[in-house]
């Protein structure tokens, strides 16, 4: 490893450091929280607060549903899912998240900064931790991470009342046509690549994969949509809103 000077903003916090920025400084950089910053800059911030870094194994639960959320999350390496259960013991994938993700910005804050999900490790993962009091010091430092902090919780807000619209939809037609328009609308395009499998869209919907598989069958063979593995095309597309009602 290249040898820095001690003073060098983006050089370890000490020799015992277990976090080492010098190993980390590109995701960071892609980090929400550190949007527009220099990586010497997010290392004189992250040098300058309190931090802990945390090792999770495959299958590894990270948090409980119910637990209080004192400290900000953040992926370096790997990738975590929230889940829930819901009445009748379905388990309901409802976000996937990846380095350099941040866990649940929006429940860190608040009366109720209770965690409304299981959080669970899907691969061997690292997370640097930033308890909250040492967030708002960051906030106090650089204004750019405040600003980037508020957006990062209202697109998340967002997302949640999207998913929250996909979850009320009775049948797995209106589920897969909520989620192909969205994503259409995104891509200004009829032609879109799922960025999920038939697994992963199954957990999202709390249904069997085959029952996606056979949905996604249905549409195709209807003329509503051309499916190609995970590239589909909207070929109807008052007809898949049609499936919204």
């Amino acid at each position: 490893m290249e040898k820095f000077k001690e003073n060098d903003p983006i050089a370890p916090c000490n020799e015992n450091c277990s976090f080492c920025f010098l190993n980390y400084s590109d995701i960071l950089e892609r980090n929400n929280l550190f949007r527009n910053l220099e990586k010497e800059q997010i290392g004189i911030l992250i040098k300058a607060v309190h931090h802990q870094v945390r090792q999770f194994g495959k299958g590894d639960i990270v948090a409980y549903s119910g637990d209080e959320y004192a400290s900000l999350f953040i992926l370096v390496k790997g990738a975590v899912v929230g889940e829930i259960t819901d009445f009748e013991g379905h388990l309901l994938h409802i976000e996937h998240l990846k380095a350099p993700d941040s866990v649940a910005p929006a429940f860190l804050f608040g009366d109720n900064n209770h965690l409304p999900v299981n959080v669970t490790a899907t691969e061997e993962t690292k997370m640097i931790v930033i308890h909250r009091q040492d967030l708002l010091q960051l906030f106090k430092m650089n204004a750019t991470v405040l600003h980037n902090f508020l957006n990062a919780i209202s697109n998340r807000t967002q997302y949640l009342s999207g998913r929250i619209k996909l979850l009320a939809l009775n049948s797995i037609r209106g589920k897969i046509a909520h989620l192909l328009l969205d994503e259409v609308t995104k891509a200004g395009t009829a032609e879109i690549k799922l960025k999920n499998t038939q697994e992963e869209l199954a957990g999202m919907f709390g249904v069997a994969r085959p029952s996606v598989a056979r949905a996604m069958r249905e549409l195709h063979s209807e003329g509503i949509i051309r499916a190609r593995g995970k590239n589909i095309t909207i070929l109807d597309r008052p007809a898949l809103s049609a499936l919204l009602r």
